[in-house]
């Protein structure tokens, strides 16, 4: 993947947890709470101060999300601007888009975000044992997206909206393909199809205890052209719709009333935040508190991405009191009612699951031909003059603004 998508980056790291949240009315309460404090140790410990951000701290803005040139010491009474993020596979959530309030942000990664982008996001440093060895999000993505233990992202795109791999890669691939051209989204939808099901991580436990994804890429059209319309089915399902290839006739993950396939919500959650999930195999029934979800299957309840069981994960960023993460006392101000459209998205999010289980199967047997057919190697790519990837491949090439200047007023 490094070599695939040579420009790759850790994803953004707040080193403060107050500032994510599934809930953006709980940010914004958790910024009024900060902003209205008049003590200065008060205001500290509620900021957590560091090494690199501090009350007193005047960083640039992050690209397309500028605050005005003063500390948040001298910060007035107003709301937050507010990003949905990637914080971990699956789990969307909210984040202050506020340079002053994030440690190491990566800003390249801000400045790439647009219209098409998507972040293939690999565990780099730690091996993997279950679930699918490549996730994607088209949001900005938590430093601990892939499974809460750090990570590697590669986005499909520079900021100035190139494609992120090496000169000469595609046309070489494609010449190897018989194919007239293929783009860098092909290429990102080909690596979810083959590594993004567990069945992958099983056939290369081996070769993934040392941490990072090694790809076959098939020398056979026919298999290349199955594996990118899995692949975009699968982006599309990943990343809720935003990017990838829809199947025929459908504009929304969840799936619609009367087909089979389609969750039901049976018995209200109601006003409380529940304390318990569980799970009935017999009935394939979900239980959030007193909430009923059928028609979720086993193999959903169970997806894990790198041993962290999505599931689970996502209902115990949305449990009152999350203390096992607290960095603030601003942690302590959460929610205290379960809000209507935490129910919508864990329909979503069960619907996405399902849709990649129902993937695999595919999955698992393509990748299987791939294996046992001819590849494009290393070599190939290097006779070719691909790799290793030019000197600063590596690098977010930025976008240009030109300043022409005002009139002239000589």
């Amino acid at each position: 993947m490094d070599e695939l998508f040579p420009w790759g980056s850790p994803g953004s790291k707040t080193n403060r947890s107050w500032v994510t949240s599934p809930s953006a009315a709980t940010l914004e309460r958790r910024w009024a709470r900060l902003i209205g404090e008049s003590d200065r140790e008060t205001k500290a410990l509620l900021f957590k101060e560091t090494d690199s951000r501090a009350l007193d701290s005047r960083p640039v803005g992050l690209p397309g999300f500028t605050h005005p040139d003063r500390c948040m010491r001298d910060e007035p009474p107003g709301g937050p601007r507010l990003l949905r993020i990637g914080l971990r596979s699956f789990d969307r959530q909210w984040l202050i888009a506020d340079n002053r309030v994030i440690d190491r942000p990566r800003s390249e990664l801000w400045d790439s975000l647009q219209p098409g982008q998507v972040f293939l996001n690999q565990q780099s440093s730690h091996e993997i044992s279950s679930g699918p060895a490549l996730v994607a999000t088209a949001l900005l993505p938590d430093t601990h997206h892939f499974n809460g233990r750090g990570g590697r992202v590669h986005p499909v795109l520079h900021p100035d909206g190139s494609a992120n791999v090496p000169t000469g890669l595609l046309r070489s691939l494609a010449g190897a393909l018989g194919l007239d051209e293929l783009t860098a989204h092909d290429l990102a939808a080909y690596a979810v199809a083959v590594a993004g099901h567990s069945a992958f991580t099983e056939y290369f436990a081996e070769e993934l205890l040392t941490p990072g994804v090694r790809l076959p890429l098939t020398r056979d059209p026919v298999l290349w052209s199955e594996a990118v319309g899995i692949g975009h089915e699968f982006l599309w399902a990943a990343t809720y719709g935003d990017v990838g290839s829809p199947p025929a006739g459908r504009e929304s993950v969840v799936f619609a009333v009367g087909d089979p396939r389609q969750v039901r919500y049976e018995t209200g959650i109601g006003s409380l935040v529940p304390d318990t999930l569980g799970y009935d195999t017999e009935t394939a029934t979900l239980r959030v508190g007193p909430g009923v979800f059928t028609g979720v299957l086993p193999e959903v309840w169970n997806y894990e991405v790198g041993g962290m069981n999505v599931l689970k994960k996502w209902f115990g960023y949305r449990k009152a009191s999350p203390t096992s993460r607290k960095t603030s006392p601003l942690d302590d101000i959460h929610v205290t009612s379960w809000p209507s459209e935490w129910t919508e998205e864990l329909v979503e999010l069960l619907s996405v699951l399902r849709r990649l289980v129902d993937l695999a199967p595919a999955q698992q047997a393509l990748t299987t031909k791939i294996v046992g057919s001819p590849v494009v190697t290393v070599a190939d790519l290097t006779s070719a003059g691909v790799l290793p990837p030019q000197p600063g491949a590596a690098r977010a090439r930025r976008r240009v603004i030109l300043d022409f200047g005002g009139p002239d007023e000589s």
